[in-house]
């Protein structure tokens, strides 16, 4: 059951972005050993890239990694194999040989017209030398064939691509490949990723012989006794040579096929360089394995889903398609599956995902044009979001490496049973948010606790990186388990295996707006941040005053206090009610009803003591 009511109005809160200046970096080259630590640079070829750097880099971290970058995230993804691959040697497509190596591909399409494996020439692409052929119509895109000849120089034979390895009028098969899309991009042994290019005739540039030559920029500065610094211009928060604007960070597939593809050759910014679990290796910098080179190790849930969302589909009713190989791999990590892209086992807490700008609703490609994904999922709109990662992981105390998220007092109670519907009529299949049931139980009585899970007093290890779960009720113990050896955790988890009507009166600032909600007589309630964009601009968007429906679904609270990280936008708003040291509030859901069933429009918070003086219902709700 859910409580319905009603209300409200805004103040915003927004900064405005410092534009990036150009950058450059620059290296040291004295042609002989640089000191111990100094990483050197290397002058390279403008048009032409070293022939045996792949092989170089793939045999290296064969040799020195120990495994560690062939491991998968999940187990079970490693049965899952491609159907079809093109053999580069017999320059023709074969059936996936059992247990083999393969290369994949990662690209951009773009509007090119090129060959692809249909029905009609599915036989003769079979036929040794078929690919070799220049009478192809459309022919093989350039990026395609550039890209067999690196699977030789990388010493492998087979290569997975989708323009001809997904029969692309065969409509069976072509949904079974894309939903193991993700396995298979995790399964190669390496992934050529072609960054540079706004589609697929753009081609792999650099290789003598291969392909065309690039066009790599630098500058040799020539200072004392034969030292010389080499410039290079650089893009980005990690200072590579990198493009500035690339479509294909801009594409929703390429996104998984980036984030779960284990080794990675990448051809950027007119230079290559490699990425892999242990290390990153730049062409233009000099190859040395005692180098301790920077890599982002973790990618948190936050900055997975909001980049993801930030991505474009052709087909925007792809996205959870698109999703569906990272919440594979994910689902471990999470404590089960998803629902929508939102994991179970956090449910209620990550459904209070905020969007970062002003988000529109996905619309389906196909006629009519209708909304194709549900509105309450990140996965329903396109824009930047953000969700509360500190909430959903308050179990942690200590962990070996620091995460992304900023420690918050903020915290979300569960207060709704949900389920979800593959249709309006069906009975519907309950959520059990297994962590956040954990956390309730843990809380209320701190009893028993499942076999693993060793108990120690706080005075053992007083420092503690991230706030307890209930940090206005501070524990006296925190727990250990041997499968996370280095983590402290507040408390035992599961493992895996194991309608009233306020008025409102908007004032948009600038985006994302966090609007004050009011009452009747004018009084702050709350805040709200609408997501814009629905169909056009409504009422509220342009400052008039109109009813609206709110629906209380988990209760909130956070330490009442102007520090730098109080968890919410509007905790120091002047008009806010102060009561005692913590601030309590009921999370909210703006919501459109059609025909029976609710659309998010907006999420917000209302004060506790004013929310429960209103005048409320209990009802059934289905979110559209």
């Amino acid at each position: 059951m859910i409580t319905l009511g009603s209300g409200i109005v805004a103040d915003t809160l927004s900064s405005s972005p410092v534009p990036w200046l150009p950058r450059s970096t620059i290296y040291i080259s004295e042609g002989r050993t640089n000191p111990a630590g100094v990483i050197g640079g290397r002058i390279l070829n403008s048009q032409w890239i070293d022939l045996d750097l792949p092989s170089l880099w793939k045999n290296a971290c064969d040799r020195l990694h120990d495994g560690l970058c062939k491991s998968l995230p999940v187990k079970t993804m490693s049965s899952i194999t491609p159907i079809w691959l093109i053999d580069v040697r017999s320059q023709c497509l074969v059936s996936a040989p059992d247990g083999c190596s393969y290369v994949c591909l990662s690209y951009v399409w773009g509007k090119q017209r090129m060959l692809q494996t249909l029905r009609s020439n599915q036989d003769q692409l079979q036929q040794p030398g078929s690919l070799s052929l220049s009478t192809w119509e459309p022919p093989i895109s350039t990026t395609v064939r550039n890209a067999m000849s690196v699977v030789g120089l990388l010493g492998e034979r087979y290569l997975w691509v989708d323009t001809l390895c997904i029969v692309q009028d065969d409509e069976a098969q072509k949904h079974k490949e894309l939903a193991r899309m993700g396995a298979i991009y995790a399964n190669a042994s390496v992934t050529i990723m072609a960054v540079q290019g706004e589609h697929a005739n753009y081609g792999l540039r650099g290789f003598l012989g291969i392909s065309e030559p690039r066009r790599l920029r630098r500058a040799i500065h020539n200072l004392t006794d034969g030292v010389r610094a080499i410039q290079y211009p650089v893009a980005g928060g990690r200072y590579e040579l990198a493009c500035e604007h690339s479509l294909y960070a801009t594409r929703g597939w390429t996104y998984q096929e980036n984030l779960l593809s284990r080794r990675k050759l990448i051809f950027d910014g007119d230079s290559l360089r490699w990425e892999c679990s242990a290390a990153i290796w730049r062409e233009h910098v000099e190859f040395s394995f005692g180098h301790d080179p920077f890599h982002d190790s973790i990618t948190s849930c936050q900055s997975m889903f909001g980049c993801l969302n930030k991505r474009n589909f052709t087909y925007p009713e792809d996205a959870l398609n698109a999703f569906a190989g990272i919440a594979s791999a994910i689902g471990w990590s999470v404590g089960g599956n998803l629902v929508s892209g939102l994991p179970i086992a956090s449910f209620d807490t990550l459904l209070m995902w905020q969007p970062e700008t002003t988000v529109v609703r996905r619309a389906a490609k196909a006629p009519g044009g209708k909304n194709c994904l549900p509105s309450w999922s990140w996965a329903g709109w396109h824009g930047s979001v953000k969700m509360d990662v500190a909430s959903a992981s308050d179990f942690i105390r200590n962990c070996p490496r620091v995460f992304s998220w900023q420690s918050s007092s903020a915290r979300i109670k569960r207060l709704v049973s949900w389920k979800y519907h593959l249709t309006p009529e069906s009975p519907g299949i309950s959520i059990q948010p297994r962590l956040l049931m954990c956390r309730e139980r843990w809380l209320e009585d701190q009893g028993a606790y499942a076999p693993g899970w060793t108990r120690y007093p706080v005075s053992e290890n007083s420092q503690a990186r991230y706030t307890m779960s209930d940090p206005s009720s501070p524990s006296l113990y925190f727990f250990r388990h041997p499968m996370h050896p280095g983590f402290d955790f507040w408390y035992p988890i599961p493992f895996p295996g194991d309608e009233d009507t306020f008025y409102d009166k908007f004032q948009r600032i600038s985006s994302p707006a966090l609007l004050s909600l009011r009452d009747h007589a004018g009084t702050w309630v709350g805040a709200l941040q609408p997501h814009y964009g629905t169909d056009k601009p409504d009422d509220a968007a342009q400052g008039l005053s109109v009813a609206i429906s709110l629906v209380e679904v988990a209760k909130g609270f956070c330490r009442d206090t102007t520090s730098p990280h109080p968890g919410l936008q509007e905790v120091d708003h002047p008009e806010k009610p102060k009561i005692g040291d913590w601030y309590e509030y009921y999370w909210v859901l703006w919501v459109e009803w059609i025909h029976g069933i609710a659309y998010r429009k907006g999420l917000g918070r209302v004060c506790k003591q004013i929310w429960e003086t209103q005048r409320r219902e209990e009802i059934d709700l289905m979110l559209g």
